[in-house]
């Protein structure tokens, strides 16, 4: 039988969806309400031996993470959540060909396209709202951005979908 303190310290303990930070650089950590967590897929190749099958490991791959962010409109934030995002995308990496400036040339790569989206971490918190826990992403960038459909027939708050892929990441206990 579970004493009472027993399963009350087991309550709360249990982590709940809803603590958590995703960190991004320039990206209020307040407006993003979920993020998927870094995983990852390890592809085999079956070889036969005496006819008996066995599996050995060949690669690791990283999954991409998506995370949605509220869009919010004030005038005590500088840029829109759009704007934060096309930003990223047109500091180093991307001009449009309406605007291509010939002293500032880009190259659209890896490398330009990871600076702009700057360090990447998802926190999980205690009920005390401490980091237990911390998922660091290495060599992350966008490679989607979908903002919500707009409709006269809904009173839904809009939001922007965003995947990041990532070369690896690590979880590390604090």
């Amino acid at each position: 039988m579970v004493w009472y303190h027993e399963k009350r310290q087991i309550e709360t303990d249990a982590q709940q969806a809803f603590r958590f930070y995703l960190k991004v650089d320039d990206l209020h950590a307040a407006y993003i309400v979920n993020v998927t967590r870094p995983s990852y897929t390890i592809a085999t190749k079956q070889y036969t031996l005496l006819n008996h099958k066995f599996n050995h490991p060949t690669e690791i791959t990283w999954n991409s993470i998506s995370f949605s962010i509220r869009e919010i409109f004030t005038d005590h934030a500088p840029k829109t959540v759009g704007g934060v995002l096309m930003h990223k995308l047109r500091d180093l990496a991307y001009d449009p060909p309406s605007e291509i400036e010939e002293d500032n040339l880009k190259n659209f790569n890896k490398s330009d396209l990871i600076k702009s989206l700057g360090n990447v971490s998802i926190e999980m918190l205690t009920p005390d709202g401490g980091v237990y826990e911390e998922w660091k992403l290495y060599g992350a960038f966008i490679t989607r951005v979908t903002p919500s459909q707009l409709d006269y027939s809904s009173d839904a708050l809009t939001n922007i979908d965003v995947e990041i892929i990532y070369d690896w990441a690590e979880l590390n206990k604090r």
